[in-house]
């Protein structure tokens, strides 16, 4: 795949659907401390790893790029955390956008037909299935968010959301909100930090 295509791709998986259609696998370290984070930094790979060997996020326009740090960052204060630098971040926050072309394939039924010589050979009294198959090319895209403790480089929480792409425009002034919806239903289940006793 070309990668204007690739980025149109990744720009297309992030702007289209709504909340509710995204389904995220959460996995996490139940031995890992939650309880202590308090601060955070999501950190913008798009400008650290522009090399040829390091791709990480180049399928991402740079305003989409800063659409999902704006968009990580807002989700992550409402739930009490506090923005840091990286050399004092509690948590460091990396996401990455992957996307994989693959095949759709369906059988179905689509009526009946007469067949006098089949008759008794397949229970149908002389009726017959016609079957079709339709094969269907498109691509998946994946975002990942990864929370990883800085202390050990590890990832420590992690969601994904998968879903076929779909060709949708988006007018410019939705696109923040989109992405906000997205990242709000990834990150939904990840627990808010405790309440420093006073």
């Amino acid at each position: 795949m070309k990668f204007s295509c690739f980025k149109l791709a990744a720009l297309l998986l992030l702007l289209s659907g709504c909340a509710t259609s995204y389904n995220p696998d959460i996995d996490y370290n139940p031995e890992y401390n939650f309880d202590q984070l308090q601060t955070f930094v999501v950190l913008d790979d798009f400008e650290a790893n522009q090399e040829a060997s390091k791709k990480l996020n180049r399928n991402l326009s740079s305003l989409d790029n800063d659409r999902l740090i704006k968009a990580i960052t807002n989700t992550l204060k409402q739930k009490g955390m506090v923005e840091a630098d990286k050399a004092d971040a509690d948590m460091q926050v990396r996401f990455q956008l992957v996307t994989k072309d693959k095949t759709q394939l369906r059988t179905y039924n689509t009526g009946f037909y007469q067949c006098w010589r089949c008759r008794g050979h397949y229970g149908y009294g002389g009726i017959t299935p016609v079957q079709q198959v339709e094969i269907k090319d498109y691509v998946e895209g994946t975002i990942i968010i990864d929370f990883v403790d800085p202390a050990k480089g590890k990832s420590v929480w992690r969601s994904v959301v998968s879903k076929a792409i779909k060709k949708t425009k988006i007018p410019v002034e939705e696109k923040q909100a989109k992405i906000q919806e997205l990242v709000n239903a990834m990150l939904a289940s990840f627990k808010a930090p405790a309440v420093p006793a006073q």
